[in-house]
């Protein structure tokens, strides 16, 4: 079975021996990822050939043996898909699982579809978490980016708050910029209404691929 941990037992690159100024290099790194677009943290982190063919396989088998089992297939509304040539993890969640209508205040019981995500963000720089929120058309467009902002903001604090190393972490609100259906009936509004988690490879597991290191 794949394992994140098995992974996450080869040798990391250090910045000791850099001192402070490899770490001060290394905020700025990921400050500068801040300024960056969804679209271009998407493709932030280049493969070459050998290393995206692993990265592939590696995702998708992560992505059937384990994400899976976490979310299923359509089960409660929420799916998984691999995105990006299967580079990238995708996952979708009805907002209606994670808040009330018209809330920002997510729901006592939206731990149980976030907390399988905790995990990824528990070895620092092997993926990059972009958490993405999406509404429908209705309301007033000042409300529509309200409301995706203010919960896109709740998703990621609940990480923030749960002790975890969020500096790889990124929130990106939508509102109804990227719709999944025509917001013609309210079946297609409810699907419109949803949230989005890209699992991106990250630079740890770029290097660990290049080097032929990726566990399956």
């Amino acid at each position: 079975m794949l394992s994140l941990v098995m992974l996450s037992s080869f040798p990391v690159f250090s910045q000791s021996g850099k001192g402070q100024q490899g770490n001060k290099n290394q905020h700025e790194r990921i400050d500068a990822l801040d300024d960056l677009s969804f679209t271009e943290m998407i493709n932030s982190v280049p493969l070459d050939d050998k290393s995206a063919e692993l990265v592939r396989k590696f995702q998708d088998k992560e992505a059937r043996d384990r994400v899976l089992k976490s979310y299923g297939m359509n089960r409660n509304g929420c799916n998984v898909e691999t995105y990006r040539n299967k580079e990238v993890i995708l996952i979708t969640i009805p907002a209606s699982k994670l808040f009330a209508p018209n809330s920002t205040e997510l729901r006592s019981d939206a731990s149980s579809y976030l907390s399988p995500l905790k995990r990824y963000l528990k070895d620092p720089g092997m993926y990059r978490v972009l958490i993405v929120m999406h509404t429908d058309n209705t309301g007033s467009e000042a409300y529509r980016e309200k409301i995706t902002e203010e919960r896109s903001t709740a998703v990621f604090d609940w990480f923030d708050n749960q002790n975890l190393d969020t500096e790889y972490l990124f929130s990106y609100a939508y509102a109804d910029d990227m719709p999944l259906a025509e917001n013609n009936s309210m079946s297609n509004r409810d699907k419109n209404r949803r949230l989005e988690i890209f699992l991106v490879p990250g630079e740890k597991m770029a290097e660990q691929a290049k080097k032929g290191r990726i566990v399956f």
